[in-house]
């Protein structure tokens, strides 16, 4: 007020029409601030819905699985993973897997160190025996990435443990039949040797297991194609469609 004052007294005009003006003028100036308080809530309010969407937006893009890891022993373990590399959701699918994930939490921290809190657990270590076999199957769009780091990992291969890639049709075929993508990818590599092989019978095996008749059925394939191959007769190299007997 006291620069507009100093700007009329340089105005040539009546000390009436000076004073109706100021008064005019201090009248008006609360209701000059009240447009600009509105704003400024305003601009607090939409900040604030920026924030939020920002965090929700976060939240979900942090909790969306992209890469999904299958551990397989007895117990089937899927580790679901986000953009950022961190579990955010576990899945068992059979009773040895279920107790594991009750007794071991593995939700926010990195996949690898989800991995060696898990092997090292003794509620999970107890499966890893001389006649066992621990096989690790990677759905993601850089599966040789994880691939590599599970590879690298020493405490894996002080395991002898076997890495595999699958895809996302396999995983929506194994959850259809309440198995793990790794271990139906396993039940569909025996079944290019024996063709009798059931899921319910993988249900009831082992990787330990199904490795096992994987290795029997590929040899005896191969012995019966080498016969075949003397005698003169076109020999199927992997074995595929051949009966296996336990």
């Amino acid at each position: 007020m006291n620069q507009i004052r100093e700007s009329l007294e340089n105005i040539q005009a009546s000390e009436e029409l000076k004073q109706n003006t100021l008064q005019y003028l201090y009248k008006q100036q609360p209701g000059r601030r009240k447009p600009r308080v509105r704003f400024a809530s305003a601009y607090a309010m939409v900040t604030a819905c920026l924030f939020l969407l920002v965090g929700i937006g976060g939240y979900f893009v942090y909790r969306k699985p992209v890469s999904y890891i299958s551990v397989d022993v007895n117990p089937s373990i899927e580790l679901h993973i986000n953009r950022f590399g961190r579990v955010v959701s576990t899945e068992a699918y059979n009773d040895d897997g279920r107790d594991v994930i009750e007794q071991v939490p593995l939700k926010n921290i990195s996949y690898m160190q989800a991995i060696d809190k898990l092997l090292k657990d003794e509620s999970y270590s107890k499966y890893l025996h001389e006649d066992s076999m621990l096989v690790f199957t990677v759905i993601s769009d850089r599966p040789d990435e994880i691939v590599e780091e599970l590879n690298d990992s020493e405490l894996l291969q002080s395991y002898g443990a076997l890495t595999y890639t699958s895809d996302s049709s396999c995983m929506h075929e194994a959850h259809q039949h309440e198995m793990s993508f790794g271990k139906y990818r396993t039940y569909l590599e025996l079944l290019e040797y024996d063709e009798d092989v059931t899921i319910e019978d993988c249900h009831r095996m082992t990787m330990g297991e199904l490795r096992d008749r994987i290795e029997t059925c590929s040899h005896e394939g191969q012995t019966d194609d080498r016969k075949e191959n003397h005698h003169g007769h076109n020999g199927n190299s992997h074995g595929n469609g051949h009966k296996c007997d336990d």
